[in-house]
């Protein structure tokens, strides 16, 4: 019985790490943020994995037409191979962030987190500006990360609104999820990039956009840059 009940306790104790290290929404493994303000209208447009050859100037070009600027969480072994990329972004007034060196499943593991400081080197010796939001990849992150996050000065993001489109197939129903989900304050987990692979196929989430942001103009929701969402600066002074 007393073997059972470590395994139990033990199973227990797993499970609820795995939770922690995994949540987008929580703060039991170190403060992030998931959303705005639910008062007002707007909410956030962010961008994964980036940049992107098949992806992120599209998706700029149909951010610009309608008015809007996003946010690009910029995977740092993607910005080094293609920069100009990444600096048509911030020329054209969209805000990039940090979202790891090399987006695998083992970094996050680091309690020294390396991982951060390079990629802030490399954004700011490209495109000469330093990031204040990071997020982590797949969400996943330990207190030791957040500790490295918030000793370097950024925020860390989460979203509440995701669907998965990595994996979509269907520009129609990828819009569809997630214009449902979407609320004021919101911040939408979209990715133009996979894994920082700058050639993989995102054009699937290309021909959504324009419905997405048909559906958000529909429920009276207007995409912002995050930091207008949150009310705090987009970039640090120095990285």
């Amino acid at each position: 019985m007393v073997a059972v009940a470590a395994t139990t306790a033990a199973v227990v104790v797993g499970a609820g790490l795995w939770q922690g290290a995994n949540t987008h929404t929580g703060n039991w493994f170190g403060h992030q943020v998931a959303h705005g303000p639910r008062t007002g209208h707007r909410v956030a447009l962010t961008f994964d994995d980036g940049p992107n050859a098949t992806a992120t100037l599209p998706i700029r070009d149909l951010l610009d037409a309608r008015g809007v600027k996003g946010t690009f969480f910029l995977v740092g072994r993607a910005l080094v191979e293609r920069p100009d990329l990444a600096r048509a972004l911030v020329e054209r007034g969209h805000l990039v962030a940090n979202h790891s060196w090399r987006h695998d499943s083992k970094g996050w593991l680091d309690p020294r987190y390396p991982e951060l400081a390079r990629t802030d080197r490399a954004v700011d010796a490209e495109l000469g500006v330093c990031p204040a939001f990071y997020r982590a990849p797949h969400g996943q992150h330990t207190p030791l990360l957040a500790r490295v996050v918030h000793d370097h000065g950024l925020t860390m993001i989460g979203w509440d609104v995701s669907a998965g489109d990595w994996k979509a197939r269907s520009p129609k129903h990828l819009a569809a999820r997630i214009v449902a989900q979407a609320r004021p304050g919101s911040i939408i987990d979209l990715h133009d990039g996979l894994d920082g692979k700058v050639d993989a196929d995102r054009t699937v989430l290309v021909a959504a956009l324009p419905a997405i942001l048909d559906g958000l103009a529909a429920k009276g929701l207007q995409p912002v840059r995050l930091d207008e969402l949150l009310g705090r600066p987009g970039y640090l002074t120095a990285c």
